[in-house]
């Protein structure tokens, strides 16, 4: 019934965590390739540390009805991205790209805090570990907390309004007051 058990990998993928991490790109996969209905095409950069923990770096490019300041902004953190990993010629976006897999760099990562459901539809806080910006490989920057952001209240006030209709609809009782 399962003939590859010797061959299979059981141990578990351990994640980029939140700080700075000296990281090889692996490989770097488009959105017309994983995803081709997405709003918003990006690419993303897959990155290892050297402990083996994986990661990516998911950059947005520009979509319609964008301001001139947010494809400047999205233009800037692949061009960083790129000219960390050594990259020197920037004619053709994809070509730049590709030229980043096996480089290393330093890349940062922050926790962002955000809520969602569980399997059984109860609200739950989660956090990830998102990239923030480049550096060339082995240069020195230094993790600032404030990096990290937490739920901002709007949020948590969402969140703790879901929490509330979630515990009252499991709260509430049946009433038989049916006058049949």
């Amino acid at each position: 019934m399962f003939k590859n058990l010797e061959t299979v990998d059981a141990t578990s993928t351990q994640y980029i965590k939140a700080g700075v991490h000296q990281v090889k790109i692996t490989k770097i996969e488009s959105s017309r390739a994983s995803n081709p209905n997405a709003n918003t095409p990006y690419i993303d950069f897959h990155m290892e540390t050297t402990g083996g923990a994986l990661g990516k770096a998911r950059l947005f490019g520009d979509r319609e009805g964008q301001t001139p300041e947010a494809a400047n902004f999205k233009a800037k953190m692949l061009k960083r991205l790129l000219m960390a990993a050594g990259v020197t010629d920037f004619k053709d976006y994809a070509v730049a790209c590709k030229q980043t897999v096996g480089k290393s760099i330093t890349a940062v990562f922050a926790t962002r805090e955000y809520w969602t459901n569980d399997k059984e539809g109860n609200p739950v806080i989660k956090s990830i570990a998102d990239y923030k910006f480049p550096a060339k490989a082995g240069e020195e920057v230094t993790f600032e907390e404030s990096w990290n952001k937490t739920l901002s209240p709007e949020d948590l006030r969402s969140f703790n309004d879901a929490k509330e209709m979630a515990g009252q609809s499991t709260a509430t009782a049946v009433v038989d007051d049916m006058p049949f």
